[in-house]
């Protein structure tokens, strides 16, 4: 059991990460950031702006946040038309973005720091992906599913270790 906690605590974020990242960009349409999800079959994608750095995080959370939001006028996101005096008054979106709806403030992780740090983060602060910067450009997504895959792999390799020295 020792060899396990020893590798997992040799991974190092970059170990782990996945490097193929589905990305949208900060001024695409929330319907078109779905389609990109959906196609993609992801639950996250790191937001990215003109100049191609990580601005922000867009999870499957936030789609649910904006169809709640549709509820009631957001005067930052909708505004209140009508198209002559005996038409009834409209809500419309100024700009159904992903920049109105990404989580702005991202915790990310760098490639060299450990993975039980990330891990320690993503618990800390409630969060399933996490953003793998260099500076700010992205380098790649750690995820929940990615630190519990690592402890698999590790257990499993002890595991076949202690089976062949038998």
């Amino acid at each position: 059991m020792w060899n396990a906690i020893n590798r997992l605590l040799s991974l190092k974020v970059s170990d782990v990460m996945s490097r193929s990242v589905v990305e949208v960009s900060a001024s695409q349409g929330m319907d078109e950031a779905a389609a990109v999800f959906a196609a993609h079959h992801v639950s996250s994608a790191p937001v990215i702006d003109e100049q191609g750095c990580c601005v922000g995080i867009l999870s499957a959370t936030d789609f649910l946040r904006r169809n709640c939001s549709q509820g009631y006028l957001d005067t930052e996101t909708h505004m209140l038309t009508q198209q002559d005096p005996d038409s009834p008054l409209e809500i419309v979106a100024k700009g159904d973005l992903v920049s109105n709806y990404m989580t702005h403030a991202v915790q990310s992780v760098a490639p060299d720091q450990p993975l039980l740090n990330a891990a320690r983060i993503m618990c800390a602060e409630h969060i399933h992906h996490m953003p793998v910067l260099d500076g700010h450009c992205l380098l790649g997504l750690i995820s929940t599913m990615d630190v519990v895959a690592a402890m698999m792999n590790a257990i499993e390799e002890v595991a076949v270790d202690e089976l062949k020295k038998s």
